[in-house]
């Protein structure tokens, strides 16, 4: 069995980049006072983002998709988290259409020339992110213990092996008796 740590690393990150950028998002429309109250307006006035230079419904549609992203990514962990212990056969496709989207989103923003397209920074890592979060989910996949077949098979051919073992041992006792181990 194993914890998945590499797809759960990812998609967290995903969450959490998610999340913050839609917090910058709220934030530069004006509305983090109202969402998130004061203290936490105070902080994020603190904070040194460079303005996306977008329209205030461009930047509430923009937190509003960065919001789904990151609460798809959460739900996505928690699914492939649970996969340790108990099968769900939706939840890998589902983490895998959560880096998906990801990607659409990046690319959406890319190839329109939006302002907003800062917000995954310069050059092409988050392709590259995004890429590995999409190889974390599949090597987990690839090394998960899901092999109940596996493990009956197994269990069966050792009870093979070891009803073999005692019934060679009783045969050899029944031939040569209890002496058998005086010839050695």
């Amino acid at each position: 069995m194993t914890n998945r740590i590499a797809s759960l690393l990812a998609l967290s990150a995903w969450a959490g980049f998610c999340g913050v950028s839609a917090t910058r998002c709220l934030h530069e429309a004006g509305l983090s006072a109202w969402v998130f109250g004061s203290t936490i307006d105070g902080l994020l006035d603190r904070a040194e983002w460079i303005s996306l230079g977008v329209s205030h419904g461009t930047l509430l549609g923009l937190a509003a998709m960065l919001a789904a992203m990151a609460i798809g990514c959460v739900y996505a962990a928690l699914a492939v988290g649970h996969l340790v212990t108990a099968p769900d056969r939706n939840a890998e496709p589902f983490a895998g259409a959560v880096f998906a989207a990801l990607f659409g989103f990046y690319a959406a923003l890319g190839l329109s020339g939006s302002p907003a397209f800062a917000l995954f920074g310069a050059g092409p890592l988050a392709t590259l992110f995004i890429a590995l979060g999409l190889a974390a989910l599949l090597f987990d996949h690839l090394i998960a213990d899901t092999g109940d077949e596996d493990d009956i098979a197994f269990d069966r051919i050792m009870r093979h092996i070891e009803d073999a073992n005692r019934s060679a041992i009783a045969e050899r006792e029944r031939r040569f008796g209890d002496h058998s181990d005086d010839s050695r």
